[in-house]
């Protein structure tokens, strides 16, 4: 990266985060140009790919904070002692979040999903996931689930849960927080079971 020092990169780096996500809330994947982003930052459209592949792996990268700072605020709520209803409203907080976020909502109900990741590296989407994983098997662990496969599904579980606030059309408006509600429960009831089974 000629021509940057150290603290240019890190500051035009921290700069397209910022001026990504200004630009993909209120304009969106599609809309937003590799020159909106530099000019946004005042750096040759070039350079851009000094510091992201695309602008689809811009856009994960920003989505990849949000989520961080979701499961940041949501790791209040965790406690060894959970009861159903502990995790019950863990579940739920965490769908509020989601619909709370305008970056996330608009990567979901504008159906940009699938058009960012089509443009990722695989193996970026891999890490991803697992990362998913890290993060929800040690919690899970510390909840008193010791095996590894019951882990890996009670995760998968909780990750397809959270993909619910992007179905909230085909599950119907009318029923949809009760069906959120009634997943969470579900879900909060199994792990306790498992959770006794293993003990």
């Amino acid at each position: 990266m000629r021509g940057f020092t150290e603290q240019e990169k890190a500051t035009i780096h921290l700069q397209l985060l910022e001026k990504g996500r200004e630009l993909f809330s209120s304009l969106g994947l599609k809309k937003t140009s590799i020159k909106d982003l530099t000019e946004g930052v005042g750096i040759a459209q070039g350079s851009f790919y000094l510091f992201f592949q695309s602008k689809e792996e811009l856009y994960f990268r920003i989505l990849e904070a949000e989520e961080e700072a979701i499961k940041e605020s949501l790791l209040n709520y965790l406690s060894a002692s959970m009861t159903v209803e502990d995790i019950k409203v863990f579940l739920i907080k965490g769908i509020q979040l989601i619909k709370e976020n305008s970056l996330i909502q608009r990567l979901y109900f504008e159906g940009e999903y699938e058009k960012m990741v089509r443009k990722l590296p695989k193996e970026i989407v891999e890490a991803h996931i697992q990362q998913d994983n890290d993060l929800l098997e040690p919690l899970l662990e510390h909840w008193g689930i010791q095996k590894k496969e019951n882990r890996l599904v009670i995760s998968g579980a909780i990750r397809a849960y959270f993909t619910m606030s992007i179905h909230e059309k085909e599950i119907g408006k009318e029923q949809y927080n009760q069906v959120l509600e009634f997943m969470a429960e579900a879900i909060a009831v199994q792990l306790i079971k498992e959770k006794e089974l293993e003990k």
